[in-house]
C-alpha cells in the first residue's frame, strides 16, 4: 500500500501480484476502506468479495495503444447520485 497526501489522504493498493482473497485479507485494509480518505485498487476484480457495498469500480478497456475505454460502475446510492451528477 502507498498514502499519498492531498485534500484527502489517497490509499493505494495493487492486487495484481496477489493469490488469493486470503492474502487480500491479511493486507488489513478496513481502516483504508472505511477511513476518511480515498481508496483506489489495482486488479480490484481479484477481492471483490471484500468490498464495501457502496463502491464505485471503474473497469479500463485496451483499444490501441493510445486508447483507452473507461466503464463506470456504480455500487450502492452514493455512487449511483454521483454518477447521475457527471451526467448533468
Amino acid at each position: 500500500m502507498r498514502e499519498y497526501q492531498g485534500r484527502l489522504p489517497l490509499y493505494h493498493f495493487d492486487f495484481y501480484r496477489l493469490d488469493s482473497i486470503n492474502d487480500i485479507y491479511d493486507l488489513g485494509m478496513d481502516d483504508y476502506l472505511f477511513g476518511k480518505g480515498l481508496c483506489v485498487i489495482e486488479w480490484a476484480e481479484k477481492g471483490l468479495d471484500i468490498m464495501p457495498e457502496d463502491h464505485l469500480l471503474i473497469e479500463i478497456e485496451y483499444v490501441s495503444e493510445n486508447e483507452r475505454r473507461l466503464e463506470l460502475k456504480a455500487h450502492g446510492q452514493r455512487y449511483d447520485k454521483m454518477l447521475n451528477d457527471l451526467k448533468v
